[in-house]
């Protein structure tokens, strides 16, 4: 269509409209056709006008109807000519000026108007629908344009969620560092993987695990199965633990990197798993039950998620580095049987250890079926291992250019029997054979002429290895070379074995300091059989198998001492060449960030990686780790001494160190390696050490917020406010800022308080340690419970679970390896006053102002049942010692006994006349003591529900009740400052404590103390006490009153009013405080020191003080 037609057809009809409109003016006759005319071509000039419009702004040629536009406009221009000629005729303008359009008649019959009218109003109505029809498909690209727009934005945002999963370098069978490692054979394993095959598909059990010895091929068939379900298009995701190669030996990421694999199989995964990342920002810093129900089971849940079966496969799960994190992932697989529409299935291998054996034998046989490698018939075996070994000597045959059928059956038969059905002896007999280097008859003459008579299980594999180690010194000439290469082989190797993680030639080199990079070289160019050794020097060195390892420091199994490693020796080594490493490199502001206030994540990490390389980022993770595996004389010998390089580092080079370790992320690290130090040698002997320690743990206690947060306010903030007399402050006169002319008065000395933990946002209500004092709880007004370490300020895993109860009606429970939230359980429609964990771990019961029990899952957050009956609140819970019972007090004047199994009620105690506030069992199940607000406690027989006795004596309200493990006491605590203790033999009171503020009880293992929330009460031979009312004696040896810190009923430590708590919480000699900043300090006495003082009469005598909002112990 020709843009110009459309002018040219515009421009005739705006003249015929202005020719129509003088005829009007002029012309008396036929106005009438005239108006109709004008009115029919002015609305056909105007759909003209919108189709100009639109060829302009588009490509004519791509409008889908532009041939009938063209064909419409063409005719119209005719049209419209025609009208033109009639309605100005040709004639000169003399005679036009002349005479004007008064000397005209109108040219046009009605006939003719009618005529032209027709044909405007068929033109016009074929742009009309051509111009809906093109503007119709515009807008429709256009919003086909927006959506691919939409769709690709989203995707983009979808990858930017998926990235901030935390996902393990080489944890998939097809990694990039994996790609060597082999598949089974073809024709071996053949039924193994056949019964694997069937399960996957017509098994409902949902976990396979595959265990066997050290060397059976487990990780050769995982390899194989889930390259065979990737083929099949039915893998999941894979995780191939491996220990001692970083994230792969921990369970850190374990969850996130299955969870990145399932969101890259389908669009559909992809939108559910990017969705919980957005819609909880913090997922991959909560711990593994979290991540597991968030990022796995949640988004193959939901409704878009096609009906299949996908399977995850897990390789080695006993090299995972902890215990509790190999039974808590089985505890996780066993939530894969609730999945209905997408079916998840678990294919995992192992080692039979002890965790992962009673983590099967306490899961349910329906769930999981097991196949153990050694109990194969060996015929079966050894036929697969005759099949691997023919197919690897074809290849070394091939590879040099060997003739005929070597070697002959019975070698190979000799070869297979010496195996002892062990993949792995194979596997390095061919790799050594095949060497490149050498000549493959020779070779495996070495292998066939060694002959180890002991009778274990790994003798053959033991003189295997052994032979590989030999061979190199049978081409050095003298004894003396030979003994210098054997002395840098447990030099080099025995660093490889030790190592605390995998690193490059490169870098251990530069970890040993005095050996070359090609020293390194040429002492592992033999053996290749054993160690996967990268030509490119910068990527890893790796065992091929740990059994390699297992060999070298068993001095039974390795007894050439020319190749056995020492570890202690092999320790102390690399402790002091990391300290040596670590001296010579670390300075201030490494990476020349110049800026003091410049924040870690403003630093971007290939500057870090670049300044501070390989082998210096290793020195400063595990220079400490070290050294504590050398024994006390060695630590000594090294320089762990006052005066020595361990002291001297600390005082030149500490700063640095921990700018080094927040550069690269790992200055938590830096308060336990500080700790650990601490307690690696005399303190008697080396006071300067010492102090120098002492004070690096304080310095690193007091700053580690922000010299997290910004490096290079180790010599800034964190030295500037330290006190004037520390060692450190001492040693680091010259780093501290120039830019300050006037330095802030500090303390001469540290205060008292160990550490700050700062986090909370608002008034910290109440502080709570945990029953082995492991943990610390603080709970505040801005609405968090957080969990700290009273050592480190940062959380250390046990496996556990917290549950917080709140006035929003719900029940919180928390990882405390984490402090992240788990899961929320709702259903209560009233504030949850208490809660309570059953024995096993398997019940939570909850207890509600809506007047109910209510009993969860926790692993699952299901609710099992609700308990109903009580008329009241109820206030505390209690499961008993065999969980076959529940308790629940109300103050409805009742206690109320449930099957927690069924929730069924078996009996309600009544007899108190105010409301019940605390119950407990006795430990073998024969009472129950009961607390209330009219000022007794009630023991109750659990068999008949009949009351036995009624203790009286506190003068209010009485708040905790707690049996001995032995069964011979009770103990009550009182809101009129007391806690008694009861023979409950007699019933009688036998001893009598000070102690306000008392909720919380409970009796230590031993008997001998009273664990409270203020602090610990020891217990006498209440045997001893004759007749009459015991004498009243002072509770907690540590206490707060009256803003001073009590020890032994003595004044001690004045608090200023900065200090003064809004609760705390005391455990032996550490008291906590929480504040009303939010912050949460530590503070710890000497009790050798203040017994000095006491008994110099310098402290005088004060009574008890006043109660506090406290959180409970867990």
């Amino acid at each position: 269509m020709d843009p110009g037609t459309i002018i040219a057809v515009l421009d005739l009809s705006s003249k015929v409209l202005s020719l129509i409109v003088k005829y009007y003016s002029d012309v008396k006759d036929a106005k009438e056709d005239m108006v109709r005319l004008k009115a029919e071509l002015g609305a056909f000039h105007g759909i003209l006008q919108r189709v100009q419009t639109l060829v302009q702004k588009y490509d004519a040629t791509k409008l889908p109807s532009s041939t009938l536009l063209a064909t419409a406009i063409e005719t119209s221009l005719s049209d419209i000519e025609k009208m033109e000629q009639k309605l100005e005729p040709n004639k000169g303008k003399r005679a036009m000026s002349r005479v004007g359009f008064r000397a005209l008649k109108w040219p046009f019959s009605k006939k003719e108007v009618v005529e032209h009218i027709t044909g405007l109003e068929g033109h016009k109505t074929t742009l009309a629908l051509a111009l809906s029809s093109d503007q119709t498909s515009l807008v429709l690209g256009i919003d086909e344009n927006v959506s691919q727009i939409q769709r690709d934005q989203n995707l983009a945002e979808q990858d930017r969620l998926l990235e901030k999963l935390l996902v393990a370098d080489g944890a998939t069978f097809d990694s990039y560092f994996r790609q060597y490692e082999p598949q089974c054979v073809q024709n071996t394993r053949v039924d193994l993987l056949r019964q694997i095959q069937a399960w996957n598909t017509e098994d409902d059990k949902c976990i396979f695990w595959l265990t066997g010895m050290a060397g059976t091929g487990k990780s050769t068939i995982a390899r194989t199965v889930a390259s065979a379900f990737a083929d099949q298009q039915c893998l999941g995701a894979s995780f191939f633990f491996s220990r001692g190669v970083g994230e792969l030996g921990r369970a850190t990421r374990f969850v996130s990197t299955l969870a990145h694999q399932l969101a890259s199989l389908s669009p559909v995964l992809k939108q559910n798993i990017s969705r919980a990342i957005l819609d909880h920002e913090t997922i991959t810093r909560q711990g593994l039950r979290n991540q597991w129900k968030e990022l796995i089971l949640k988004p193959l849940s939901m409704p878009n998620i096609p009906k299949l079966t996908l399977t995850v496969v897990i390789d080695a799960l006993d090299e995972c580095e902890h215990e509790e994190d190999m039974k808590l992932i089985l505890q996780l697989f066993v939530g894969a049987r609730d999945l209905t529409v997408m079916k998840l299935k678990i294919f995992l291998t192992s080692r039979p250890d002890k965790p992962i054996r009673l983590g099967f034998q306490d899961m349910p046989e329906i769930l999981h079926r097991s196949l153990l490698l050694h109990e194969i018939p060996r015929s079966v075996v050894e036929r697969d291992i005759d099949v691997f070994l023919r197919h690897n000597l074809v290849k070394i045959r091939k590879d040099h250019n060997l003739l005929g059928d070597w070697p002959d059956d019975v070698n190979i038969n000799l070869l297979v029997k010496k195996s002892d059905c062990l993949f792995i002896y194979i596997a390095t007999v061919c790799r050594f054979v095949g060497d490149p280097h050498w000549r493959p008859q020779d070779r495996l003459s070495i292998v066939l002429e060694s002959d180890d008579a002991s009778s274990q299980h790994t003798a053959e594999l033991d003189g295997m290895y052994m032979q590989i180690l030999k061979l190199p010194l049978n081409n050095i000439p003298g004894e003396q070379d030979k003994s210098g290469w054997s002395k840098r082989f447990r030099h080099i190797v025995g660093s490889i074995v030790t190592l605390f993680d995998v690193i490059s030639t490169t870098a251990l080199a530069g970890v040993l300091g005095n050996v070359l990079v090609q020293e390194v070289n040429l002492t592992l160019d033999p053996l290749h059989s054993v160690l996967n050794i990268p030509r490119d020097r910068n990527l890893p060195i790796r065992l091929l198998h740990p059994s390699f390892r297992d060999f070298l420091i068993n001095n039974k199994r390795c007894d050439d001492g020319r190749f056995y490693i020492s570890q202690e020796s092999a320790h102390m080594e690399l402790s002091r060449s990391c300290l040596q490493l670590l001296a010579g490199t670390l300075k201030r502001d490494i990476c020349n960030l110049r800026m003091p206030g410049t924040l870690i994540h403003e630093v971007q990490r290939s500057k870090i990686d670049h300044h501070l390389s390989r082998d210096v980022q290793y020195a400063c993770r595990y220079w400490v780790d070290h050294l504590e595996q050398v024994s006390h004389e060695r630590r000594v010998q090294i320089g762990l001494h006052d005066g020595g390089r361990f002291h001297v580092f600390l005082l030149e080079h500490f700063l640095h160190w921990l700018e080094a370790l927040s550069l690269i992320g790992k200055l938590s690290e830096g308060v336990l390696l500080i700790t650990k130090l601490e307690a690696m040698f005399d303190h008697n002997k080396h006071s300067a050490l010492k102090a120098a320690v002492y004070d690096a743990k304080r310095f690193i206690l007091s700053n580690r917020s922000i010299i997290e947060e910004a490096p290079l306010q180790s010599y800034v903030a964190a030295l500037v406010f330290c006190p004037r007399q520390s060692v450190i402050k001492a040693s680091c006169l010259n780093e501290l800022p120039t830019w300050i002319t006037r330095f802030p008065v500090v303390k001469d000395n540290w205060i008292s308080s160990l550490q700050t933990l700062e986090g909370h946002t608002y008034i910290v209500a109440g502080v709570a340690f945990s029953c082995d004092g492991q943990l610390l709880a603080s709970a505040s007004f801005d609405k968090t419970v957080r969990l700290w370490d009273p050592a480190t300020g940062v959380l250390q895993s046990d496996g556990r679970l917290l549950a917080s109860a709140s006035d929003d009606k719900t029940v919180r429970l928390w990882d405390p390896a984490t402090g992240l939230l788990q899961s929320t359980l709702e259903g209560h429609t009233e504030e949850v006053t208490a809660v309570a964990f059953s024995g096993d771990g398997q019940l939570l019961a909850a207890a509600s102002d809506d007047k109910t029990v209510r009993l969860w899952d926790p692993v699952t957050g299901v609710l099992q049942s609700t308990l109903e009956g009580h008329t009241n609140n109820v206030a505390a819970v209690a499961f008993s010692c065999d969980d076959q019972l529940l308790a629940s007090a109300s103050q409805d004047k009742t206690v109320r006994l449930w099957d927690p199994a069924t929730g069924v009620l078996q009996s309600t105690l009544e007899g108190h006349t105010e409301a019940v506030t605390a119950v407990a069992f006795s430990g073998d199940g024969q009472l129950l003591a009961s607390a209330s607000w009219d000022q007794t406690v009630r023991l109750w027989d659990l068999a008949t529900g009949v009351l036995q006795s009624t203790l009286e004596g506190h003068t209010n309200y009485v708040a905790a009740v707690a049996f001995s493990g032995d069964g011979r006491l009770l103990a009550s605590a009182s809101g009129d400052s007391t806690i008694r203790l009861w023979d409950l033999a007699t019933r009688n009171l036998v001893q009598e404590f000070a102690a306000e503020g008392v909720h919380m009880l409970s009796f230590s293992p031993d008997q001998t103390q009273l664990e409270t929330n203020r602090g610990r009460i020891q217990v006498s031979d209440y045997t001893e006490i004759t007749s009459g009312r015991p004498i009243l004696q002072s509770g907690c040896s540590l206490m707060l009153q009256e803003n001073w810190l009590i020890w032994n009923g003595h004044k001690v430590l004045w608090l200023p009013s900065d200090w003064r708590p809004s609760c705390f919480a005391i455990r032996d000699n550490l008291i906590v405080m929480g504040h009303e900043s939010g912050c949460v300090t530590f503070t710890e006495l000497d009790s050798t020191s203040l017994s000095e003082i006491v008994e110099g009469g310098v402290c005088s005598t004060s009574a008890v003080g006043q109660e506090s909002s406290q959180l409970a112990p867990f």
